[in-house]
């Protein structure tokens, strides 16, 4: 059997990515389009198959020697039959996303979650490299989690498992997409703070977020509050603090229960904030977790970026044809 090669392709919710790796899942090429949800369902399948064969075509590998697709979805999945029960953001319901995708490509298809894409390509590429327990937090419009326990990833009863974004930490909390209260992503993602930043802006409590982004919350990206802090707007400030908070709170509550060696962070809002919004994590983190869990636990920035699910989703493929 001649070289392997692979693709890793990120579905979300405004950009989709294809990848070619080689069988060290190095990247080799890649092509970014558009999601484009709001034309529907129809046309972001064409555009996810389009996509794959056009970095197959710029790769110059030939399909022969592609083994497979890894393919990470947001949402919620049923992996053994390959199906996107739910993904709000893409308005997918029950879309037979693997058999439509080898249906159109003749590759197999290993269907995976975006977070555990993601957090699976940092463990073995990024800053999750020499952990076998750890986790991997992602913030941006919302708060996504991925487990990796005894060097494997952890997809629970039904493959869907790492849902930290959904722990109630308020049960009077604000209103979360899921429809409960006080879940920690309706306290500390990016949409969470941009509800708040929108209404104190609104109410001309917040000069500063109202000059850089005005009172329509789809202007309130994870750059307009890093923009903000650098300004030193005290606003900002008290919100990140309070977002810092309570994904500490959040953090803490893993760690007492699965004791991780490292957490990873990641996402949009991660990279924008940096180090400090890390630093307060932590302090947070700290001060909620149980003594004797906590000394030894790392918390690390992502190191990958958009790669990271590219490759976790290429390995991931890999390991599910292996096994077959």
């Amino acid at each position: 059997m001649g070289a392997a090669y692979w693709i890793g392709f990120d579905l979300g919710g405004t950009k989709m990515i294809a990848s070619l790796l080689d069988e060290n899942y190095a990247i080799l090429s890649r092509v970014k389009k558009r999601t484009e949800p709001q034309e529907g369902n129809g046309a972001v399948l064409k555009r996810i198959a389009a996509a794959i064969e056009e970095v197959i075509l710029t790769s110059g590998v030939p399909r022969s020697d592609i083994r497979g697709i890894g393919l990470a979805a947001p949402g919620t999945l049923d992996r053994e039959a390959g199906i996107v029960i739910n993904t709000p953001n893409l308005g997918f319901e029950n879309i037979p996303l693997q058999s439509y995708i080898e249906e159109e490509t003749g590759l197999p298809v290993c269907l995976d979650n975006d977070v555990n894409a993601g957090t699976f390509g940092e463990f073995i590429k990024g800053a999750g490299r020499g952990f076998r327990n750890l986790m991997g937090v992602f913030l941006g419009t919302g708060i996504g989690g991925g487990l990796i326990i005894n060097g494997q990833m952890y997809r629970g009863a039904n493959g869907n498992a790492g849902e930290v974004g959904h722990m109630i930490l308020q049960t009077d909390g604000p209103l979360c997409g899921c429809g409960q209260q006080g879940c920690l992503e309706s306290l500390a993602s990016r949409l969470s703070l941009a509800k708040d930043a929108v209404s104190l802006a609104a109410s001309g409590k917040a000069p500063v977020l109202l000059g850089l982004a005005g009172t329509d919350i789809s202007g309130y990206k994870s750059g307009v509050f890093a923009k903000a802090l650098r300004k030193r707007d005290p606003v900002t400030r008290d919100l990140i603090k309070r977002g810092a908070q309570y994904l500490g709170i959040g953090l803490a509550n893993c760690v007492n229960l699965l004791n991780p060696e490292a957490i990873i962070l990641g996402g949009g809002l991660v990279e924008k904030l940096g180090a400090p919004f890390i630093k307060q994590t932590v302090k947070s983190l700290r001060a909620h977790s149980l003594p004797g869990l906590i000394e030894d636990v790392r918390v690390m920035a992502a190191e990958l970026g958009d790669d990271a699910a590219l490759v976790g989703s290429a390995a991931l493929a890999a390991l599910e044809f292996k096994e077959r």
